[in-house]
């Protein structure tokens, strides 16, 4: 035990250090006096009000402390202030601003302690830069005005962050706060949206401020004009030709788009491939041959048979993908924010009509011109196209159906299976947040989203594991009144730090069902290896032994009872509709869940 008097040397000590450094103590309170001048904190926290910030994503370090009580003291008030969620990791509190930034649309703030706490966020960060999402992440920074911590000083802070987000910035001392984070906002909000980095000196905050103007910007983003004459030609190729295909990757990141282009689809019979990436485009829909679960390999043999491509929001395709170009006399039509994609056209050829901007808005008039056009009687060739493509839809379909009833006894128990009963626990409200890169294909088979915002996946093939947790969490802040759902392996659940997530989903009264695809290996790793190396390579212990596959993996049922989650492990396909019933009546009771599935 520490004598009294020992701990008032360490109080004393403390608030020595504290005037030192430039953050002067507040008293043991913690909160000023109404009388006492604004601060830097008090700006920030003023700022996140006047932009409808509603929720500030936290890991606190002793940077944030003047934040944390410029909040207390607001609170104290009765004022308006941002509610804080809580996460104990940065990976974890970043992909919940993730999460909650992509349902809502709206641009979230995250704290994280300095340098570290920026590393320590690791691969949640390429994921907001490559899933298109508007976070500003602050962290703190050592006083400006002394060297007493020099040993952090030489740490270039912003150029870790510099190659994944817009806009990297440290607060000067001749700059207010506000001024830079409203900024940050309109520069986090402008299309392509994406992160920005802001480093606050600790002094800054604690230091006292002039009169700030704390309004929010106007964030909208500043678009080319629509050329209607661009858009009269492209409606004439479209009507036409003969096999039209649409791509779309990103379209249903605006709610409004997926109506659009299920009506521009119709009026062109024009085959639909969309990625898992969003609800792009109803799956269920007779034009529609099926999700794209790896962006472009899955329907590889439709490319060459289009005459004319309209790619709408749409990548270039993962490293996983072995895409089939688009044939010579082929026209390419691309709608995209960024068509240029940084210099790496598509399949390495420039689109014959490239129009710059927001999909939300072009789609619009694009398909105003084309319903002009269309005859009140469709053509023959139109009616046909879509009979023919409605009848390959049903096949299709029918196929998948058919190989997971086949495979509702097979032990280990089938991905097909699992998707298959999955989709008939859920509702069509229901968001699916998933990351299962080796088993993504069953889930584009049996999942059937047909209302926007209903399917998420991690950004892009180049993201990090281990987002579905955190970004599930974040979701259903956004929206409580929604089942959510996280569809992950059994090694991105380890990544996705489960304790943290779990308790934070608890106390922050934001339950959700994670399922685990738990194969016990690093599957698409393993295929690799065997595909280059032999079966030999990866058979046996041999598997353990090159890294690919896991031994006595932790009980992650009891990892969740250990949350105060509801947890359960199944390697009975027949238990399997059960057991999924009773979590999502679990999580509709207020409790999180967690499925292990055994694969």
């Amino acid at each position: 035990m520490i004598p009294s008097t020992g701990l008032r040397r360490i109080h004393g000590s403390v608030n020595e250090l504290c005037s030192r450094c430039g953050c002067r103590s507040e008293g043991e309170s913690g909160m000023k006096s109404p009388a006492q001048p604004d601060t830097g904190a008090r700006s920030f926290v003023d700022t996140l009000n006047a932009l409808g910030v509603d929720h500030l994503f936290l890991n606190p370090g002793i940077d944030v402390v003047p934040i944390q009580g410029a909040i207390a003291t607001y609170k104290a008030q009765e004022r308006k202030t941002p509610r804080v969620i809580l996460c104990p990791h940065e990976s974890v509190v970043t992909a919940a601003a993730h999460g909650y930034a992509m349902v809502s649309g709206k641009p979230q703030v995250v704290t994280v302690f300095q340098d570290v706490g920026t590393l320590q966020a690791g691969g949640a960060i390429p994921n907001l830069k490559y899933g298109r999402i508007p976070v500003i992440m602050c962290a703190g920074r050592n006083p400006t005005p002394n060297r007493m911590n020099w040993l952090q000083e030489p740490c270039d802070q912003r150029k870790i962050m510099r190659d994944y987000v817009k806009w990297d910035h440290e607060v000067a001392r001749n700059e207010d706060i506000s001024s830079v984070l409203r900024e940050a906002f309109r520069i986090a909000s402008r299309e392509p949206q994406g992160p920005v980095y802001l480093s606050i000196p600790r002094d800054l905050l604690t230091a006292t401020n002039g009169e700030q103007d704390v309004t929010g910007p106007d964030a909208s983003s500043i678009q080319p004009g629509i050329d209607t004459g661009t858009l009269l030609s492209v409606a004439d190729t479209l009507l036409a030709s003969e096999s039209p295909l649409i791509m779309t990757a990103y379209a249903g990141r605006h709610p409004q788009s997926v109506g659009l282009l299920v009506e521009l689809a119709e009026m062109l019979a024009a085959r639909v491939i969309t990625t898992d990436l969003r609800m792009n485009f109803p799956s269920t829909h007779p034009l529609c041959p099926g999700i794209d679960a790896t962006k472009g390999s899955s329907y590889d043999h439709y490319i060459p048979e289009a005459d004319v491509l309209l790619l709408v929001d749409y990548d270039f395709p993962g490293p996983r993908a072995k895409q089939a170009a688009p044939r010579p006399d082929a026209k390419i039509i691309h709608i995209d924010i960024e068509p240029l994609k940084n210099g790496k056209p598509l399949w390495n050829r420039t689109p014959d009509v490239l129009i710059e901007g927001d999909s939300s808005s072009i789609l619009p008039a694009l398909t105003a011109i084309i319903r002009q056009r269309i005859p009140a009687t469709p053509e023959a060739r139109v009616s046909d196209r879509f009979a023919r493509l409605a009848n390959e839809h049903d096949k299709v379909k029918n196929e998948w159906r058919m190989k997971a009833r086949d495979e509702r006894s097979k032990r280990p128990i089938s991905t097909e299976w699992l998707c298959h009963t999955l989709n008939d626990a859920l509702d069509d409200d229901a968001i699916l947040v998933h990351m299962a890169p080796s088993n993504a294909d069953a889930l584009a088979h049996q999942i059937r989203r047909t209302k926007p915002g209903t399917l998420y996946s991690w950004g892009d093939s180049a993201g990090s594991m281990g987002w579905p947790l955190g970004a599930a969490l974040g979701a259903k802040l956004a929206a409580p009144e929604k089942m959510v759902i996280a569809l992950i392996g059994d090694g991105g659940f380890i990544y996705g730090c489960p304790v943290a997530t779990l308790w934070s989903a608890s106390v922050h009264h934001a339950p959700f069902l994670s399922i685990i695809c738990n194969n016990q290996s690093y599957v698409s790793i393993r295929e690799l290896i065997r595909a280059g190396y032999g079966e030999s390579s990866v058979s046996g212990e041999m598997g353990f032994e090159v890294g690919t596959d896991f031994r006595d993996l932790p009980d992650f049922a009891a990892i969740a009872r250990a949350c105060r989650a509801h947890g359960q492990t199944v390697s009975d396909p027949a238990d399997l509709p059960a057991a999924l019933k009773n979590a999502i009546d679990q999580v509709r009771n207020g409790t999180s869940a967690v499925v292990d599935v055994i694969l």
